[in-house]
């Protein structure tokens, strides 16, 4: 003879199966977004890094060094532990245009990934004197 279950008791037990399959997204979502707004946050930091780099070395007397070791000072100050591995160029600089390129790496959540390059530029003419009638 066979048990018959009340329409009522068929679904018992679906729920946690349901949730069983569901939290593992979820939690995958949650962790791309995470992912996503941290390597966000790090090419932020490089950006603002490399324009405070031309920003210093853009100045009357100043260098393509000054503005090096300044971006150098903003990716520190700024990056944290978020932007890892940065590098600052001063590549593709002449004597009326500073250049400064921050290349870095986001912290990865996932363990033993590298983490995602980051890259940011920033140009701008270097100022000069000149009199009144010199253009």
């Amino acid at each position: 003879m066979f048990l018959s279950l009340a329409p009522a008791d068929r679904d018992r037990g679906s729920s946690p199966i349901q949730v069983a399959i569901l939290f593992p997204v979820i939690i995958l979502l949650l962790l791309a977004l995470t992912q996503g707004f941290l390597a966000a946050y790090a090419h932020n930091a490089a950006a603002t890094a490399a324009r405070e780099g031309v920003s210093a070395g853009r100045m009357y007397g100043a260098g393509p060094g000054e503005g090096a070791a300044k971006a150098r000072s903003a990716v520190n100050a700024i990056g944290g532990n978020i932007l890892t591995g940065a590098s600052v160029s001063t590549a593709g600089s002449s004597a009326d245009r500073i250049s400064i390129t921050v290349r870095g790496r986001a912290i990865s959540l996932v363990p033993g990934m590298g983490g995602w390059p980051v890259t940011a530029s920033a140009s701008g003419p270097v100022e000069r004197w000149t009199t009144a009638g010199d253009r």
